[in-house]
C-alpha cells in the first residue's frame, strides 16, 4: 500500500512539473531576459545542453543612434544552425542607464505580445512558443522611444530558449544577448525608401553583392555593413544616390549581415546573407 502512495504522489508531481513547462512555453513568467534585476531562462531550464543544441541571435530595425518619439520595427531572428532543435521562444525588455523601464512595446498580433510585470518594467515575449522554420524564428515588435531623454542610453536585453522539443526542460539552450543605442535628437528619422528605389543582389551573395541606388544624383549617402554581432566589416562614404557599387564579401564568414544606408535627412536597412 505505501509502495502505491509513494507511486502515485511521484506520478502527480511529474504531471505537475511537465504542466508548469508546458505553461512556460505558453507564457513566460516576467523577468527572465538576464538584465540586470532579472532572472534568466534558467532559472526553470536547466542550461547543460546534452543534445548539442546551438543558437544565436542577430537583430535589425534597432540602430546606435534613436530618435527622441521615434517607432522603431524590431525585429529578433534566432537561428538553430546545426537543425537539432524544434521550437524557440523569448523574452527582451528595454532599460535605461538606470536600469529602468523607458520607451514602450506595442505588437501588431497575438505573438508576441507585451506584458508590465509588477517591478514596473514592460516585456515582449513568446505566447506560444513556435516552431524553428528553416532553422529560423522571427519575432518582430515595436519599440517607441521616449520624446525626451536625449543623450541617454537604452539597451533592449533578450533571453532565448532553443528548444528541443521533448518533454522536459533537461536538454534545452539558453541564449541571452543585449543591444545598445543612445537617444540623440539629430538622427534622420525619414525612410531613405521614400526617395530613392533601392535593391541589392545577388541575395545571398558569395564574392560580392550589388548596391544599387536610384535617386537624386545629388544625395550622397554612408553606407555600413554590420555583422549580426554588431561588428562594422565594411564602410563607404559619399555614395551618389544614383550609383552601382559592388560590395565584397569573399573574406566574410557566411551568415547574416545587415547594411545600413544613411543621408543626412533619411536612412534605411537591408539584411544581407554571405553564404558559405
Amino acid at each position: 500500500m505505501k509502495f502505491k502512495k509513494f507511486t502515485f504522489i511521484y506520478f502527480l508531481l511529474s504531471v505537475l512539473l511537465v504542466g508548469t513547462i508546458m505553461s512556460f512555453s505558453s507564457n513566460p513568467p516576467d523577468g527572465r531576459t538576464g538584465a540586470p534585476g532579472d532572472g534568466a531562462c534558467t532559472d526553470c531550464h536547466n542550461p547543460s545542453n546534452p543534445l548539442g543544441l546551438d543558437g544565436e541571435f542577430s537583430l535589425t530595425g534597432f540602430p546606435n543612434l534613436v530618435a527622441p518619439g521615434q517607432t522603431y520595427t524590431i525585429s529578433v531572428v534566432v537561428r538553430n544552425n546545426n537543425g537539432l532543435a524544434q521550437r524557440n521562444g523569448f523574452q527582451a525588455v528595454m532599460l535605461d542607464g538606470s536600469n529602468n523601464n523607458i520607451g514602450d512595446f506595442t505588437t501588431s498580433g497575438a505573438n508576441p505580445t507585451t506584458e508590465t510585470a509588477g517591478n514596473g518594467r514592460e516585456y515582449v515575449e513568446h505566447r506560444p512558443s513556435i516552431d524553428f522554420a528553416n532553422n529560423e524564428v522571427n519575432w518582430t515588435f515595436d519599440w517607441t522611444a521616449p520624446d525626451g531623454n536625449v543623450g541617454e542610453e537604452v539597451t533592449l536585453y533578450v533571453g532565448s530558449i532553443v528548444g528541443s522539443g521533448s518533454a522536459g526542460n533537461g536538454s534545452d539552450l539558453y541564449i541571452q544577448d543585449n543591444f545598445t543605442a543612445t537617444i540623440d535628437e539629430s538622427v534622420a528619422t525619414d525612410d531613405l525608401e521614400g526617395i530613392a528605389k533601392i535593391d541589392v543582389f545577388p541575395n545571398p551573395a558569395k564574392d560580392f553583392f550589388t548596391l544599387q541606388l536610384e535617386g537624386p544624383a545629388n544625395e550622397k549617402v554612408d553606407i555600413r555593413l554590420m555583422s549580426a554581432t554588431g561588428q562594422l566589416v565594411y564602410t563607404q562614404t559619399d555614395l551618389s544616390l544614383r550609383s552601382n557599387t559592388e560590395i565584397p564579401v569573399t573574406n566574410l564568414a557566411g551568415g547574416i549581415y545587415f547594411l545600413q544606408i544613411n543621408s543626412e535627412t533619411a536612412a534605411t536597412v537591408r539584411r544581407v546573407v554571405v553564404a558559405d
